[in-house]
């Protein structure tokens, strides 16, 4: 535990994993909400995303959307997914064809896929992003998380000083975005229910959610900002972890190698299909996916706030010799990025290195020193589920498509140069592959 300032506010940064576990599980009911909040008031959208959600309202509106988010489910909406998957490989076909030296914009495609995902399990629409470069469901996808003019000086002050949060209210997603995603979702559940149209979307499980709440603490504008909640997860996340795993595995050919021989075998054992229950049971697939997040988690920290006095009791008297108590009130802040790379947990932390999670090596990593999207109850709904079985499929389905290997321009170049970290999420600021043929 250390203390440090943000601005003038005093902060805890923690980085002890007994102490992490206290915070997100154990005495969850001390530290139950995230830093930043949105008022629903003010941006009925994001608003209602469980991440920005406070108290009660976070309870309700978990009890809500879990029921969607079941094995069971994904398994009714991975058809959509494969559709996508290939329209993805016709396109790469396309730009295989036409691609110069400087290869693919890995990045581009990550995108491209994810956004049609999004247009099809979020709102039963072809986005055709494989078609069109910047048609208008792109555009309202980017400008989603953009806050305008005076918004974006009020999330950094927020930022810095996070009791201004009390008395300053934040939009995020810019009026007229609002209402075109309102008027799609309206357009379509009038279709579905006048046509007598079922769809296994995440947007049919939505509506029949709002069907079945009978005390209407469900709405269709809960309806419309969960299913754009997948513009968080389903787009920007998910393209983001995608990118940094085809880097990677372009960076690392030993590891491009493994996979793509185990992908091969799961496909020539499957009709040359890749089943839901197979994606689910590929360990190689699934180390580069945990490495991957381990060495680029999509966030670099979770900022939590004490919101019930307590005290900490330390069990190594040597390093904190008595108790010490959090006041409610308090930032927390858990260091995923610190944690990740902490040659304390991870051996030569800085190297890409899927075994780290395969056999009995997984079973040595310190509990609550790996954890990409949180851990608790107020871990990533989608996490384990919809946005993990995403961000598996375009590495399995273009190493399937691409003979390789892959290569990446620059690769050589020290990491900082390729990473960001300006933005809300941890990304690469540009990746081409070359010598990916078919």
């Amino acid at each position: 535990m250390v203390g440090i300032f943000k601005a003038s506010t005093p902060t805890l940064l923690i980085r002890d994993p007994e102490l992490i576990r206290d915070i997100t599980v154990k005495s969850f009911g001390h530290f139950h909400d995230n830093e930043l909040f949105l008022d629903k008031d003010v941006d009925p959208l994001l608003g209602r995303n469980p991440f920005f959600m406070k108290g009660e309202e976070w309870r309700t509106t978990r009890v809500h959307l879990t029921p969607g988010f079941t094995s069971g489910k994904m398994k009714w909406i991975y058809p959509l997914l494969e559709d996508v998957s290939e329209q993805l490989v016709k396109f790469i076909e396309k730009q295989c064809i036409k691609a110069s030296d400087e290869g693919l914009d890995a990045k581009d495609v990550c995108m491209r896929f994810t956004l049609n995902n999004v247009g099809s399990c979020a709102f039963g629409l072809e986005a055709k992003c494989f078609e069109e470069d910047n048609n208008e469901f792109r555009q309202i996808a980017d400008r989603f998380f953009t806050p305008e003019g005076w918004q974006t000086t009020k999330v950094f002050i927020v930022s810095v000083i996070p009791f201004l949060s009390k008395f300053i209210s934040i939009k995020f997603t810019p009026k007229d975005v609002e209402e075109k995603l309102e008027n799609i979702v309206s357009q379509t559940l009038k279709y579905r229910d006048e046509n007598n149209v079922v769809r296994n979307d995440f947007l049919h499980i939505l509506h029949q959610m709002m069907k079945e709440c009978k005390d209407g603490s469900f709405t269709s504008i809960d309806v419309t900002a969960h299913a754009a909640g997948f513009f968080g997860d389903g787009y920007e996340t998910s393209s983001v972890v995608m990118h940094f795993i085809l880097y990677q595995l372009a960076a690392d050919l030993d590891s491009q190698t493994k996979l793509r021989q185990e992908i091969n075998k799961v496909f020539q054992q499957n009709d040359n299909t890749l089943p839901y229950e197979e994606l689910q049971k590929m360990p190689y697939l699934d180390a580069v996916f945990n490495e991957t997040l381990r060495v680029h988690p999509p966030l670099g920290s979770l900022n939590k706030v004490c919101t019930e006095n307590y005290t900490y009791v330390p069990k190594d008297k040597s390093v904190i010799s008595k108790p010490v108590v959090i006041e409610a009130g308090t930032t927390v802040i858990l260091p995923l990025y610190g944690l990740h790379r902490d040659p304390k947990y991870f051996d030569d932390p800085n190297s890409f290195r899927p075994e780290r999670f395969l056999g009995g090596n997984k079973n040595k990593i310190v509990k609550y020193t790996f954890m990409p999207f949180g851990e608790g109850p107020r871990a990533c709904l989608g996490a384990k589920t919809i946005m993990e079985i995403v961000m598996k499929m375009v590495p399995g389905v273009l190493i399937r498509n691409l003979r390789g290997p892959w290569d990446t321009l620059g690769h050589q170049l020290k990491e900082r140069r390729y990473v960001s970290h300006s933005g809300p999420f941890n990304t690469l600021k540009k990746s081409f592959w070359k010598n990916g043929k078919r």
